[in-house]
């Protein structure tokens, strides 16, 4: 992995992960959300903004190790998000219908969300990449 690449691909991810949680998620989310049993409105910033440092850090680690089968910089990148999205959210979402009761059509509608979410992320690390320099040769 080229830190001088990953690391400003993991912050601008997770900054976006913080912009998403704390500014976008209630207006995208929140009817969906408030329709689950059980689901609060009193979270823990610590564990959310934990858990979106490691989101970042995991997304932009698996690009670096799949960006070859993607075209370059921001297409590219959202492309990746697109399918990291699907393949994150799809099972995991829906399978909440069957082990927790969730209803349907509320899964289906965070599904949606969060794989459009991850086409952002996706694009700002093919973005990243492409935009900051080739490591000098030694």
């Amino acid at each position: 992995m080229q830190l001088n690449k990953a690391l400003p691909a993991m912050v601008l991810v997770f900054i976006w992960n913080l912009v998403f949680d704390n500014f976008l998620m209630g207006i995208t989310m929140g009817s969906a959300m408030a329709q689950i049993p059980g689901m609060t409105g009193q979270f823990s910033m610590l564990w959310q903004t934990v858990g979106n440092v490691v989101s970042a850090v995991v997304l932009v680690w698996v690009y670096d190790r799949v960006r070859g089968a993607f075209a370059s910089g921001l297409s590219g990148g959202a492309l990746f998000g697109f399918y990291a999205g699907v393949l994150i959210n799809f099972p995991t979402w829906l399978y909440m219908t069957v082990y927790a009761g969730w209803p349907y059509r509320a899964t289906w509608h965070a599904t949606l969300v969060l794989i459009l979410f991850t086409v952002v992320p996706g694009a700002l690390a093919g973005l990243v990449y492409e935009k900051v320099g080739a490591p000098k040769a030694a």
